[in-house]
């Protein structure tokens, strides 16, 4: 049986833990209460301007919501019930304490609609504030000080306040209540900055906006009329076909039907369609009416152009397929990582990302960057590849001859050209989405990320449109993710520079290593792939391999990627070896990619076609 002790009976416990008469115990709900409206209420009153010093707008503000508090008015409630406190997982990562944003900024409404009426009517408000009310981020420095616990954590703290008191008086207001509160609680906080949410940023007050808007009008005007002339034209190539069909037909057509039969237009129709749609889109550049260059821009708007590019299976011959597999897979892991590493950033539970990364499986994360090298890998193959099949042309190579040095460097500029215009648009349009929208975001949100795109994107874009955003320290850059571009822009400069020049020498890459070795850190993947492009065009992507060459070279391939990517998973390596794979490991992942690239376009990838 069980027995049960009464209450009197549990004297005799262990009072060894007791703490002593002269130490106050350690309360967590006293620790984590940085904000409370009630306690500062009662103090409130007796304290002067010269002891606060917050202005004297906040001041009287501040004495009606107190008083409300005290007197238990639905305003004050609901004022109170917006604000963030600590609920749970401090421990565990619990750093956003943000309250009810859109509780506050409804009370705020209301208070508006209560504007101008009488005294008398006002009090039918009993919800509304007498005064208007703003949301305000706290960012704030936690320290436990007790044995074990101790460790500095960042949390964020939502409160809504009266519209008159300033962050500086959010910051006065907020320091008064942690002084004020219960003596020698075991913490200590610092405040870092307080960001008032209402002061409101409006898309129409910025400039940014009317440019993107007028861009886009001009982009969905463009898209409108070009979809109406590509399927006009459409319509004309049918036509036209059917009416050659019935000129070249009549007389078999006259001999073999009857008086009573007809032609079909609707099957003849049908016909032509499945046709065109068997061998792609629709020929319309080689019809006799040839679209001219602005015509041709135009059809580039196309919804139904578009579309029928983006859905096509068809492959050209002279193009290397797997690179399309390459691309996907990589695309799929930096969307992975990317979404894992953002989440973790505003989640909660940012503990959980610490047992996370202790999992076999969490290297596919943390080694992410490999994936980025096959995209640097790839642009090098496409770039080499492409260019030595271009200028093995007749007509461009006695081009490049006769020109001399005054044609390469107008072939530099041409290439240059075509890139930069090629990207650059489409980039600056999203520069100013970001622009706008992380601006909007930073004066509408508790929380606070970690970019400054609000901030730099409209001082520093120009460094970006000029691809060198790069070489400038991180806080002063607009779109950090932007980097690959940059890079890879810088690297197809130098890499057309190398290309045009090896172009005169008949084997270009017999000194590859001492191109190699360039100050850039992430140039070797870019490298690797261009020397890749290369030999695939000077191999006609035919190369014959017995089976244990190909399957020794899958081995090492799928061997040293699966080392790279969980190699480092349960080891600890010693400078010597750090510095090794820090060293080694792109361009071991972009050999190894490499490997892949050429079995899978000379036939040697058996079920892994890509």
């Amino acid at each position: 049986m069980f027995k049960v002790r009464n209450f009197d009976e549990s004297k005799d416990l262990d009072n060894s833990n007791n703490f002593p008469s002269n130490e106050v115990p350690f309360d967590m709900d006293d620790v984590l209460e940085i904000w409370n409206p009630r306690n500062v209420a009662q103090v409130w009153d007796s304290k002067s301007d010269r002891d606060v010093n917050v202005s004297s707008n906040c001041d009287m503000a501040l004495v009606k919501y107190f008083r409300g508090v005290l007197n238990g008015d639905n305003w004050a409630l609901k004022m109170m019930d917006a604000d963030g406190r600590h609920t749970w997982g401090l421990f565990w990562g619990s750093r956003y304490w943000v309250g009810s944003p859109d509780l506050c900024r409804e009370m705020n409404r209301e208070v508006k609609d209560t504007v101008g009426l009488f005294e008398s009517d006002r009090k039918e408000h009993l919800a509304a504030p007498p005064f208007g009310v703003d949301v305000n981020s706290v960012n704030l420095r936690l320290d436990i000080l007790k044995p074990g616990l101790n460790g500095t954590r960042d949390v964020t703290l939502g409160l809504c306040l009266p519209d008159h008191c300033t962050v500086d008086d959010v910051s006065i207001l907020l320091n008064f209540a942690v002084n004020t509160s219960a003596k020698n609680v075991h913490r200590k906080i610092v405040l870092s900055h307080v960001r008032n949410l209402s002061d409101g940023y409006t898309l129409w007050s910025d400039h940014t906006f009317y440019i993107i808007l007028i861009t886009s009008s001009f982009v969905l005007v463009f898209v409108v009329f070009g979809t109406i002339y590509d399927a006009a034209l459409r319509y004309q190539v049918l036509r036209t076909d059917q009416q050659k069909r019935k000129d070249s037909n009549v007389i078999v057509e006259m001999k073999s039907l009857r008086p009573s039969e007809d032609l079909d237009d609707a099957f003849t129709i049908s016909k032509l369609w499945s046709v065109k749609s068997h061998n792609g889109s629709l020929d319309l550049v080689n019809q006799r009416d040839v679209p001219r260059p602005l015509s041709e821009a135009l059809l580039s708007f196309s919804i139904l152009l578009n579309i029928s590019k983006l859905a096509s299976w068809e492959v050209g011959d002279d193009t290397l397929a797997p690179i399309h597999g390459l691309r996907l897979i990589s695309l799929f892991w930096v969307i992975l990582v990317h979404t894992c590493l953002l989440a973790n950033e505003i989640s909660d539970n940012i503990m959980f990302r610490t047992k996370a990364e202790s999992d076999f499986l969490y290297q596919t994360i943390s080694n992410g960057t490999y994936a980025v090298d096959t995209f640097f890998f790839m642009s090098g193959c496409l770039v080499s590849f492409l260019y030595f099949r271009t200028i093995a042309k007749q007509r461009m190579r006695e081009l490049q001859i006769t020109k001399g040095f005054i044609g390469q460097f107008l072939q530099f500029l041409g290439m240059m050209w075509y890139r930069y215009f090629r990207l650059t648009p489409p980039y600056l349009l999203v520069i100013g989405f970001v622009q706008i929208s992380m601006k909007w975001y930073h004066a509408h949100s508790v929380i606070e990320l970690p970019a400054l795109d609000h901030d730099t994107c409209e001082k520093f874009w120009w460094r970006n449109a000029l691809y060198v955003n790069t070489y400038f320290p991180m806080e002063d850059r607009c779109m950090v993710w932007s980097w690959y571009l940059a890079n890879d822009t810088q690297f197809y400069t130098v890499g057309i520079i190398i290309l045009i020049v090896a172009a005169r020498i008949e084997e270009p890459f017999a000194h590859y290593e001492s191109l190699y070795d360039k100050p850039w850190t992430r140039i070797g993947p870019y490298l690797i792939g261009m020397a890749t492009g290369w030999f695939l065009f000077k191999t006609k992507c035919q190369i014959k391999m017995n089976m244990v060459t190909v399957a020794f070279g899958w081995t090492i391939s799928l061997a040293t990627m699966l080392s790279i990517v969980y190699g480092l998973y349960g080891n600890t390596f010693g400078p010597v070896l750090s510095i090794m794979y820090t060293t080694l490991s792109h361009s071991g992942w972009a050999l190894s990619v490499a490997w892949v690239l050429v079995a899978c376009v000379t036939r040697h990838g058996g079920n892994v076609r890509l």
